[in-house]
């Protein structure tokens, strides 16, 4: 059976956005989407970066980026140059070869499909550079928003985790999802 491979640098184009690596000049659009308080409520970080605590951050994402195999994709999304969300990939199991995306997308741009077209993107990654045969995602119950992305791009719900992360001082539970390579995907 053939194993992960590696992808970098990742250079992903939509139709309305690109996913790419980091650079230093998505710095101060990153912090802004990070801290937007939007945002905040729907992530798991107990309390938004400072803009310090984010460009430290990043020597680590671009020495990750260049391991082998690659495990972790972090990667700006953009539009017209413009940084409009993010999207994450993880390796999770690289012997089973299974992954899990996330993606965010700054409430400014929120309602136009790039939630979608981003995660139809790291489906793309993972299914056809990286070589997983399982991607999954969660979300929290009442996000509608993102469960019909997931479902859009051909994520099938496979159930709920309850009390599955501990938010700033609260249980969440996640909807759990799920493609596999042999499925029918769209790439959104």
């Amino acid at each position: 059976m053939p194993g992960i491979r590696s992808a970098h640098p990742v250079r992903l184009p939509g139709r309305r956005c690109l996913l790419r690596e980091w650079d230093d000049g998505d710095l101060v659009a990153m912090h802004a989407l990070y801290s937007d308080p939007q945002v905040v409520e729907r992530v798991l970080d107990e309390s938004p970066p400072s803009p310090d605590e984010v460009q430290a951050a990043m020597p680590a994402w671009r020495r990750a980026a260049r391991e082998v195999p690659r495990l972790s994709y972090r990667l700006a999304a953009a539009s017209a140059d413009r940084l409009v969300g993010l999207g994450t990939l993880t390796v999770t199991s690289p012997e089973h070869r299974r992954g899990e995306i996330g993606y965010v997308i700054h409430p400014d741009h929120w309602g136009r499909g790039l939630g979608t077209e981003v995660a139809g993107l790291l489906l793309r990654l993972a299914f056809e550079q990286v070589g997983l045969h399982r991607v999954e995602a969660t979300t929290r119950p009442d996000h509608t928003a993102s469960w019909r992305v997931l479902e859009k791009v051909g994520l099938r719900r496979e159930g709920i985790s309850r009390d599955h992360f501990f938010v700033r001082g609260a249980w969440w539970d996640s909807v759990r999802y799920a493609v596999l390579a042999t499925d029918r995907w769209s790439a959104g």
